[in-house]
């Protein structure tokens, strides 16, 4: 599967956001975490068991705290599979600029040569005898000397 560049660019792009703000997200939620910790919790015997329904702040700071930091584990995931995808990505088009580059030179110099091919002197050929002309064909080769 060869993906364009600007689509393994976005992919990137987007991976490294999605980092950065769960990463953010995360380290301000442990932070208050650490910052406001829970009351204790009251003697068991004294408290009423809560209601099914019920939840608790904490119980929330928590959740998000795993979710921002599942979230951010997963695109750092996505962005070290995307980074050397992007990476192979600009160095083919790289190589594949070079080639045509190298092309375009020739094709010009080609032009330029056939432009003055009528000024430059051909070089002389020798004529070939009628009888001595190369047969190219199903004729053995003969080896000689010792090279087999």
């Amino acid at each position: 599967m060869d993906s364009p560049a600007p689509v393994h660019h976005s992919y990137q792009r987007f991976f490294a956001w999605t980092f950065l703000l769960a990463m953010v997200l995360g380290f301000a939620l442990v932070w208050i975490e650490l910052a406001f910790p829970p009351s204790p919790a009251p003697a068991l015997t004294a408290v009423p068991a809560p209601a099914a329904g019920e939840f608790d702040l904490h119980d929330l700071q928590l959740l998000l705290t795993v979710t921002a930091l599942i979230a951010a584990f997963a695109s750092l995931t996505g962005l070290v599979v995307t980074t050397p995808l992007a990476w192979v990505d600009r160095r083919r088009a790289r190589v594949r600029a070079a080639v045509e580059l190298a092309l375009k030179r020739q094709d010009h110099i080609n032009w330029l040569a056939a432009e003055h091919t009528g000024a430059w002197p051909a070089p002389a050929r020798r004529p070939q005898s009628p009888g001595r002309h190369r047969r190219h064909g199903t004729s053995t080769r003969r080896v000689h000397g010792n090279a087999h």
